[in-house]
C-alpha cells in the first residue's frame, strides 16, 4: 500500500459526531493525522487559524452550512483540498460546491474505499501542487540569474547586425576598450579593434559562419591604451532566420569578448546561463513559432512545431496557415490579438484525414527588425477533450447505474409487500378449498383465484428481472419460455400499431446462460426494434437451430459449429451502413437525441459473447433483422403436467413446538392454521421483538423456528442467529417475499436451513416442515 503523509493536517466539520468519528477511525488507521470539529462555527475558526491540508466537510448543518464555509474559506486558503460528505442527492445541490473549489464529493453513508481513495487522491494532487510551486520559484530564480549575469558579467557581450555594426553591447565595454557601451551602438566593429589584429579577426567578429564552423574559444593577445596586455577569448555565430545556413538570411552576429586571465570561471557560467536561454525557445514542451503579422510567413519554430505542421500540414512551414485552416480563422484571431497584444488566446477544432484535433493557441505580438510579428505557442488539446467525453460518458453510465439499482431497490420492496398479500390469499384459498366438498361450485372459484395469485407472482419476478434486482447462475435455459415471458411483460410499452409476431420451435436445445441476462437480452432486442418504427409496422421473432459458418458483426471473429438462432426483425428505418460496424460501441446510437443511451446493443454484445456466442446484422432501408448465435445445448425434457393436488392430511406430531415469526399478521395466521390442521404445536408471533426474546431465552421444546425476513423492529436474520446460538441444532426456515444477494450469503454463514419464498403453496410449506422439524427429533 502506498505511503501515507502523516504530516498531513485532515480536518472533519460534522455536526454528527458519530459520523464524524467513523471518518477519524477510518484515516487514522492509517497514518493519518485527523481532528474533528461538530461546531460548524468553531470548525471555520479553526481553519481560519490553523494549518488544515484536507478538509472533510458536511453539507447540511446549523450554523454555518458547507457552502457558507467554502464561500468563506477558499478565497483565504486556496491549498486547501475539500472533500464534501453529504447525504446531499440532488446534483442542483452539488454542482455550486464543486464550483467553490471542493475537490471531490461523497454521499452518505460514506463507503471506506472510496473515502480512502478521494483521500489518497487529495494527497497526490497536494504532493503535485507543491512540487510545482517549487518548480516555479526555480524558475523564476533561474531567469533572474540569467538577467543579473547578463548584465552583471565582466565580460564584453555583443551583438552585430549582418554588416558588422553594433545593435548590442552590455556595460562592461570600458574594462577592455575604454569606451562607453551607448557611444558605440551603431558603429562598426573595427572602431574598437587595434588596426593590427583588423585583419584576423575579420571573419571572426562578423561571424557568418555557425554549428561546427562558428568561432569557439578564439584566444589573442591584446595591449589596452595603458599598455597593459590582456588574453582576450572571442566566441562569435552567426545569426540566421532559419537552420540552412547556405541561403541568404544572415542576421547578424552574436559574440562575447572575454578578458580569460582573471575571468574564466565566470565566462563558464554565463556560457551555461546563455544555453538555458535559448533553449527557453527551441526545448519548449509547446510547439511554438513566430511569423510575420501580416503575411504569416513563419520565421521560426521549433522542433515541437515541425513535428505538428507535418501531421497537419504535409510539411508545409512557408507560412503559418495549416495552423489555422482558412485565412478567415486567422483574421479573427489577429483582430483580437489587435485589441490585446500582450497575449491573445484561442481553441481551435481542425478537422483532419484521422479525426478533429483541438488545440490551444496563445500569442503576442511583437516587433521583429521593424516588422510586426506573433509569437505563438500551441497546445494540443484532443487527448484532454476526449479524456472529458470519456469522463462524462462513465458519469451518464454511472448515473444510468444508479438509477436502475434505485428502480431495483423501490421493486425490491414491492416485491415483499405484494408477495406477503399474496401468500395469504393463495393461502387461504387453499385452505377453503381443502374445507369444501369437491363438487362444490366453490371449488373452481377458488381454483381461479389461486391460479391469478400465482400469475400475480410470475408477474412480480418478471419485474424484478427486468430490473435487474435478480441475477442467477448459469445453467440450461429454454428461450421459447424467456420469450415468451418478456413480450407479456412488454406488450404495454409496445405501441399497438406495431404488431408482434413470433414463430417459435418448442423442440429446439436448451442454452447455457443466465436467465436474466437473457431476458435482458430479449428486452434490448425488442426495445431497439420498436424504437426503428415509425408509425406503424411489425416485429418478428423467431427461434431456430441452424449449423453457421460466418464473421461475428461485432467482434470480427469467424465461427462455425452448430447455433440455438433468436432473430428480430422490424420493419423500420433500417442501419445506415457506415454506422453499422459502431452499434455495438458504447454510447453509440442511431436514434435521435434524448432517446436512449446507446448503451442497449453494448450490452447485448458483451453478454453474447460471456456465452460464448455471437451476432449478425442484416440491415436495409426497409428493416433491420438483429440474430443471436448461442451455442445449442440439450434437448428440452417432455414437459409433465404439475401435480395441483394437495396433501393436508394430519402430520405425525414432532416432539416440540414450531415457531412462527410474520408481522403480517394474516401471513402468520394462515401459517398457524395450516400446521395446527396437521398436528403441529404453534406458537404465532407478530412482534418480532417479542420473538427475539423468546427463542433467545425461553427453556421450551422447540421443533423448528420459521420466521420472515423483512420485519420493521428485528429480521429474520437476527431471530435466527439468536435461535442457532442457544440451540446450534435447531432447525430455521426463512420466509420472504423478497431476498436480496447480501440475505443469501448471510444465511449460509448462520446455517439456516430453508428459503422459503413468498407466495408458497401449502404442500411446499408443509414439506419444509417435515424435512427439518422432523428430522431434528
Amino acid at each position: 500500500m502506498e505511503a501515507t503523509d502523516s504530516s498531513l493536517q485532515i480536518l472533519v466539520i460534522d455536526d454528527d459526531e458519530r459520523h464524524a468519528a467513523s471518518v477519524r477511525q477510518v484515516l487514522t488507521a492509517l497514518g493519518y493525522h485527523v481532528e474533528t470539529e461538530a461546531d460548524s462555527t468553531q470548525g471555520l475558526e479553526r481553519l481560519r487559524t490553523q494549518p488544515v491540508d484536507i478538509l472533510l466537510l458536511d453539507l447540511n448543518m446549523p450554523g454555518y452550512t458547507g457552502l457558507d464555509i467554502l464561500h468563506k474559506v477558499q478565497p483565504e486558503k486556496r491549498g486547501i483540498k475539500t472533500i464534501v460528505l453529504s447525504g446531499e442527492t440532488d446534483l442542483d445541490q452539488v454542482t455550486p460546491i464543486l464550483r467553490l473549489g471542493a475537490y471531490d464529493y461523497l454521499p452518505k453513508p460514506y463507503n471506506p474505499d472510496r473515502l480512502i481513495a478521494s483521500v489518497r487522491n487529495a494527497e497526490s494532487q497536494l504532493q503535485l501542487e507543491r512540487k510545482n510551486l517549487l518548480m516555479q520559484a526555480e524558475t523564476e530564480a533561474a531567469n533572474q540569474r540569467h538577467e543579473f549575469l547578463v548584465n552583471a558579467s565582466p565580460d564584453m557581450i555583443f551583438v552585430l547586425d549582418q554588416d558588422g555594426h553594433f545593435t548590442f553591447i552590455n556595460n562592461k565595454l570600458h574594462n577592455i576598450f575604454n569606451y562607453d557601451a551607448q557611444e558605440l551602438i551603431g558603429a562598426h566593429w573595427s572602431t574598437i579593434i587595434d588596426p593590427s589584429l583588423r585583419e584576423l579577426l575579420r571573419h571572426h567578429m562578423n561571424e557568418r559562419r555557425t554549428g561546427d564552423r562558428a568561432t569557439r574559444h578564439m584566444e589573442f593577445d591584446y595591449r589596452d591604451p595603458d599598455g597593459k596586455l590582456h588574453v582576450i577569448e572571442l566566441s562569435a555565430m552567426g545569426i540566421y532566420q532559419s537552420d540552412d545556413v547556405s541561403s541568404n538570411n544572415f542576421s547578424g552576429t552574436y559574440g562575447i569578448v572575454r578578458d580569460v586571465t582573471e575571468t574564466r570561471k565566470t565566462s563558464r557560467v554565463l556560457a551555461q546561463s546563455q544555453q538555458k536561454f535559448y533553449g527557453l525557445f527551441m526545448n519548449s514542451p509547446d510547439a511554438v513559432f513566430i511569423s510575420h503579422l501580416d503575411d504569416a510567413t513563419l520565421i521560426e519554430g521549433n522542433d515541437n512545431f515541425a513535428n505538428m505542421m507535418a501531421e497537419i500540414a504535409k510539411g508545409d512551414l512557408a507560412t503559418d496557415f495549416p495552423v489555422w485552416g482558412s485565412a478567415e480563422v486567422r483574421q479573427s484571431f489577429i483582430d483580437g490579438l489587435n485589441r490585446s497584444p500582450s497575449r491573445h488566446q484561442m481553441v481551435l477544432e481542425r478537422k483532419l484525414d484521422e479525426g478533429t484535433r483541438v488545440f490551444e493557441i496563445t500569442a503576442r505580438r511583437l516587433e521583429l527588425d521593424g516588422v510586426d510579428c506573433l509569437m505563438a505557442s500551441l497546445k494540443d488539446l484532443t487527448a484532454q477533450k476526449e479524456a472529458e467525453q470519456d469522463r462524462l460518458n462513465l458519469e451518464t453510465q454511472l448515473a444510468q447505474a444508479s438509477k436502475m439499482e434505485a428502480i431495483g431497490q423501490l421493486a425490491g420492496g414491492i416485491a415483499h409487500d405484494f408477495n406477503n398479500i399474496l401468500a395469504s390469499i393463495i393461502g387461504y384459498s387453499e385452505l377453503a378449498m381443502v374445507t369444501l366438498e369437491p363438487d362444490n361450485p366453490a371449488q373452481s372459484h377458488l381454483t381461479e383465484v389461486v391460479s391469478a395469485g400465482q400469475r400475480a407472482r410470475d408477474l412480480i419476478s418478471q419485474m424484478l428481472t427486468f430490473t435487474r434486482a435478480h441475477r442467477g447462475h448459469a445453467h440450461l435455459t429454454r428461450i421459447d419460455e424467456n420469450i415468451n415471458e418478456v413480450s407479456r411483460m412488454l406488450r404495454a410499452a409496445i405501441p399497438k400499431m406495431i404488431d408482434i409476431e413470433t414463430e417459435l420451435d418448442p423442440d429446439l436445445p436448451a442454452v447455457l446462460i443466465d436467465p436474466v441476462q437473457l431476458q435482458q437480452i430479449i428486452i434490448n432486442l425488442l426495445i431497439n426494434a420498436r424504437d426503428a418504427i415509425d408509425g406503424s409496422g411489425r416485429i418478428t421473432v423467431k427461434t431456430m437451430l441452424e449449423e453457421t459458418q460466418a464473421a461475428c458483426a461485432s467482434c470480427g471473429t469467424d465461427y462455425t459449429g452448430q447455433y440455438v438462432v433468436l432473430s428480430v426483425r422490424d420493419t423500420g428505418h433500417g442501419i445506415p451502413s457506415h454506422m453499422v460496424a459502431k452499434v455495438f460501441d458504447m454510447f453509440v446510437s442511431t436514434r435521435e437525441p434524448g432517446r436512449g443511451t446507446g448503451i442497449g446493443l453494448w450490452l447485448i454484445h458483451t453478454i453474447v459473447h460471456e456465452y460464448e456466442g455471437h451476432i449478425a446484422i442484416n440491415s436495409s432501408p426497409t428493416g433491420t433483422e438483429f440474430r443471436i448465435m448461442l451455442p445449442a445445448g440439450e434437448r428440452p425434457e417432455p414437459k409433465v403436467a404439475p401435480d395441483t393436488t394437495q396433501d393436508v392430511s394430519r402430520q405425525t406430531p414432532c416432539d416440540g413446538r414450531i415457531v412462527v415469526v410474520d408481522d403480517e399478521v394474516s401471513v402468520g395466521n394462515f401459517i398457524g392454521e395450516v400446521l395446527r390442521n396437521s398436528g403441529y404445536e404453534v406458537a404465532i408471533f407478530n412482534d418480532s421483538g417479542a420473538a427475539l426474546s423468546y427463542v433467545a431465552e425461553t427453556d421450551d421444546d422447540i421443533a423448528l423456528v420459521m420466521t420472515d425476513q423483512a420485519m420493521p423492529q428485528v429480521t429474520g436474520l437476527e431471530i435466527a442467529e439468536a435461535a442457532k446460538s442457544r440451540q446450534p441444532a435447531l432447525p430455521v426456515v426463512i420466509v420472504t417475499g423478497y431476498a436480496d444477494k447480501a440475505d443469501n450469503t448471510r444465511m449460509k454463514q448462520l446455517g439456516v436451513e430453508q428459503l422459503l419464498e413468498k407466495p408458497f403453496r401449502i404442500e411446499a410449506l408443509l414439506k419444509a416442515v417435515r424435512e427439518h422439524a422432523l428430522r431434528s427429533q
